[in-house]
């Protein structure tokens, strides 16, 4: 039943305490932003760095050891929570971000793996927290519908499949925050703590999860891959 479930996941909130966001957290993170963030045009966001190649580079780069960014001094709280919740769970920590999108716009249809990766029909699994903003704004794109999140628990955190294509739509008047984990993490490797939170996650939050089998893939796919 887990096995199935982890192949199949595509939405699934984590048996995780929920992220304690406080308005200094909020404070920081709008004046960051503005001042330390990289630009996705891809995604149509701005990333804050905080578990990065060296420290400070932004892309996914496996031959550079991954540090805490100076950007994640100013963030102790991001810091703590990553290494007491979600560090024990993974054989490795992947890049870590802040994704941030301007309050009314969208991050549209992408798929967030490598086409290679997506022909071999690798997991992809990716950790997130929706900081400031609506969890429910996320969908999953289909065919000929989209797939929409069951549940809006705010600032709990989920795993969601990057495989699959996805897209966002904030129609908050504040920019949304959400901290995200991502590869070289795919959830591939066997862990025993990842199945047994993935375990625990799915007899608590049962009615969020979206398993891929349920969805229709779109046929055109090829313009949802970052060039």
């Amino acid at each position: 039943m887990l096995d199935n479930i982890k192949e199949k996941l595509a939405f699934l909130y984590l048996d995780l305490p929920p992220f304690p966001v406080t308005s200094s957290l909020i404070q920081r993170l709008e004046t960051i932003v503005k001042e330390s963030s990289f630009d996705d045009q891809f995604r149509n966001c701005r990333h804050i760095p905080i578990y990065v190649s060296a420290g400070k580079d932004i892309r996914n780069n496996n031959l550079i050891e991954k540090q805490w960014s100076k950007e994640s001094e100013q963030l102790p709280e991001i810091k703590n929570y990553i290494e007491t919740y979600v560090k024990p769970w993974t054989n490795e920590l992947g890049r870590i971000v802040v994704i941030c999108t301007k309050a009314g716009e969208s991050n549209p249809t992408h798929i967030d793996c490598s086409r290679k990766n997506f022909d071999k029909q690798m997991l992809e699994h990716k950790f997130r927290v929706v900081l400031r903003g609506q969890t429910d704004n996320l969908y999953f794109n289909g065919q000929n519908k989209n797939y929409h999140i069951k549940e809006n628990l705010i600032n709990q955190p989920f795993v969601m499949s990057g495989y699959w294509p996805h897209s966002m739509s904030n129609n908050n008047s504040d920019m949304k925050f959400t901290l995200a984990m991502g590869a070289p993490w795919t959830a591939e490797d066997h862990n025993a703590k990842y199945d047994q939170l993935l375990d625990n996650s799915i007899k608590k939050y049962e009615n969020s999860y979206i398993s891929k089998l349920d969805m229709t893939m779109p046929e055109d796919i090829q313009s949802y891959f970052s060039k």
